[in-house]
């Protein structure tokens, strides 16, 4: 059936009846002028993204399943980045008049998946005509008993990342040369297990965060997002080489490509894993990369060689770059 057939209003309903408010703090949700949460005692978060067709995704190897959950799935990430317990999510979509019935019905299937499996409500948004392509705009809320910043590294802390890096560039490219979409990820295969990372990211929560000094969830790449607590942070780093976590399925795809596993870890993007600083001793399950400094931005070889790094990665607005860059 397609969306003219509905309507704005019939397709509210639709979403009202899909996505009915899972926590009992939602007061009014969807079919409200506006959302009322209750909020008790602790710091409240909001974070917003967008997605656009084109820029963001590509809707020939991308079902809307997975666009759905990668688009809640970053934005869970951002308040996990700031030591925050997702609650709330707003969407709002420019729908190209063409789009069926069925196609957002997927879409917040996949929306819904993933707030299911982190507890979030979805409560609202809006929704309008495109005259071409898809666009997502989401905001999320949540809440934290301390929030963590970017700006809190401090000389001698250990720089630390929560997974392995590198899976979703790699997946990305992969995707790319497909051109077509991966409708079930089993049997399972290493080629598979990077296109997931890519199409349907998990973002997780660190256990213990007592103790760190600050974060930020890897989108934009190692290189540019630990360039950015150095900046708010005013202080350095140095990072190693060989303590970059890959995964087996990275190392293998990249070794039968002939590339550098190395430089999708570095600077591919879209991982949505957890950069953080702590005390050098800290406990934790995460991988320990480097360690902050004074000044100085350097990477060390497995010949303790050092060469200052520079913040390569992902970046909207700089004509030099495009997409295709990530990872290669």
């Amino acid at each position: 059936m397609q969306l003219s057939k509905i309507g704005e209003f019939g397709l509210v309903k639709l979403i009202e009846t899909k996505c009915a408010a899972s926590s009992s703090d939602v007061i009014a949700g969807i079919g409200d002028d506006a959302a009322a949460v209750k909020v008790i005692g602790n710091k409240f978060l909001i974070t917003s993204d967008m997605m656009i067709e084109g820029i963001h995704f590509d809707l020939s190897f991308t079902t809307f399943y997975q666009l759905g959950y990668k688009f809640l799935a970053i934005n869970i990430s951002d308040i996990l980045a700031m030591g925050g317990n997702p609650e709330y999510f707003l969407i709002s979509l420019g729908i190209p008049e063409t789009y069926k019935v069925s196609d957002i019905k997927e879409l917040y299937s996949g929306i819904k998946k993933i707030g299911d499996e982190f507890g979030v409500s979805v409560v609202g948004g809006d929704t309008c005509a495109s005259k071409h392509d898809l666009t997502l705009s989401g905001t999320l809320t949540g809440t934290a008993k301390r929030i963590i910043t970017r700006s809190g590294a401090k000389e001698g802390d250990g720089i630390f990342v929560a997974d392995t890096l590198g899976d979703s560039a790699m997946g990305w490219h992969l995707l790319r040369k497909r051109k077509k979409k991966v409708k079930s990820f089993s049997p399972p295969s290493h080629r598979l297990k990077l296109m997931k990372k890519h199409l349907m990211p998990q973002p997780a929560q660190l256990k213990n965060r007592s103790r760190i000094t600050s974060m930020i969830d890897i989108s934009d790449g190692l290189l540019i997002d630990l360039t950015h607590i150095c900046d708010q942070s005013r202080v350095g780093a140095i990072i190693y080489r060989d303590k970059i976590p890959v995964s087996g399925e990275l190392e293998k795809t990249a070794k039968n490509l002939k590339k550098d596993p190395l430089k999708f870890a570095l600077k591919g993007g879209e991982d949505y894993v957890l950069l953080f600083t702590a005390p050098r001793r800290y406990k934790t399950d995460a991988f320990k990369i480097g360690e902050i400094i004074r000044r100085g931005r350097f990477i060390v070889d497995s010949k303790g060689r050092k060469t200052t790094f520079k913040p390569e990665g992902y970046e909207h607005f700089v004509t030099t770059q495009v997409q295709s860059d990530k990872g290669t």
